[in-house]
């Protein structure tokens, strides 16, 4: 702060030109001194609002991580480095939900997930989660969705389409991936936000990689959002990193689990991605012999906009599965 001062001080005829003021270099600095406290506080303020959500958006990760463990808020909140009190309080600022409510909206997301991409018999669903008992689950699934499981089964299993052509996507176990990432939200749909979230990434890559030219972007989704309200779904924008530092602000560093993935290419412009996503979950999930895996995907971008036409970009879509 006390250098931005000494630089305004040595060009005060263009901060007055600025500031349509008429201010001495000594009155200049007199000034901007008494407003200096307050420059330092505002700062700190921004700077421990930052660390604060990048440690909420860090057990967000892990939550999705862990779904189905243990989450008790105790051990969340040794996680974040936050007292009890606190990380309720900026837990619910972060996510606008209170942490219960958060881990129980996405278990039961989830449960709509496989109703709707599996096969599995209520009992098989209970074995992969923490619901004690038919009833319990019943309860819980009707009252956030406002039907049974089997009416949700019956009114979202996907319909098959038998008009275009055959999907035919590459099955491979991919080593896990750590990657700078930024969580979106809806800023996606500003795109001036949208724009400065690629730019602070490309500067973080190409600050803190080893190796200048060998990352990719990506973007992660953890939800479907046919099964999750819009403006819950969790996406984040990101760039490979062979780094291993830690961190305490923006951006946070994420693992993409390693695994078996489906892996499909789409050619053509960004705004098409929601229609092939359709296509697979529609028509390739129900005649393979495979099913996702959970709701996260995450897609990386094999060339640049600015570089390409919108009908060549490439975008290759990774889709975790497991056998049937």
């Amino acid at each position: 702060m006390s250098e931005m001062i000494n630089i305004w001080i040595k060009y005060t005829d263009k901060y007055n030109e600025y500031a349509n003021t008429t201010y001495s270099p000594e009155e200049l600095r007199i000034i901007l001194n008494g407003r200096l406290p307050k420059l330092k506080r505002w700062k700190q303020k921004l700077e421990t609002s930052n660390i604060h959500h990048q440690k909420i958006q860090d057990i967000i990760v892990h939550i999705n991580n862990h779904l189905f463990d243990s989450l008790d808020t105790d051990m969340l909140s040794d996680m974040s480095g936050l007292s009890k009190y606190h990380f309720r309080r900026v837990f619910q600022t972060v996510s606008g939900e209170n942490i219960g409510s958060y881990i129980q909206r996405l278990r039961l997301e989830h449960i709509a997930h496989l109703l709707v991409s599996t096969d599995f018999t209520i009992n098989q669903i209970l074995e992969q989660t923490n619901y004690q008992t038919k009833f319990s689950l019943a309860k819980a699934f009707k009252k956030h969705f406002k039907i049974t499981t089997s009416q949700y089964r019956e009114e979202y299993k996907p319909m098959h389409d038998e008009q275009h052509t055959v999907i035919v996507p590459e099955i491979w176990s991919i080593q896990p991936m750590k990657i700078f990432y930024i969580e979106v939200g809806e800023k996606y749909k500003d795109e001036l936000r949208y724009k400065l979230i690629w730019n602070r990434l490309i500067n973080y890559a190409r600050q803190y990689n080893e190796r200048k030219s060998n990352y990719k972007f990506v973007s992660v989704s953890m939800d479907d959002p046919s099964i999750t309200p819009m403006d819950k779904c969790r996406f984040y924008l990101g760039v490979t990193t062979d780094n291993n530092m830690t961190h305490d602000s923006q951006p946070g560093i994420m693992e993409i689990p390693g695994g078996r993935y489906a892996i499909f290419r789409h050619t053509g412009d960004y705004s098409l991605l929601h229609k092939f996503y359709r296509r697979i979950y529609e028509e390739w999930f129900p005649k393979s012999k495979y099913r996702p895996q959970s709701p996260f995907s995450f897609e990386m971008y094999m060339n640049h906009p600015d570089s390409t036409l919108k009908t060549e970009l490439i975008t290759d879509i990774y889709i975790p599965v497991v056998k049937k």
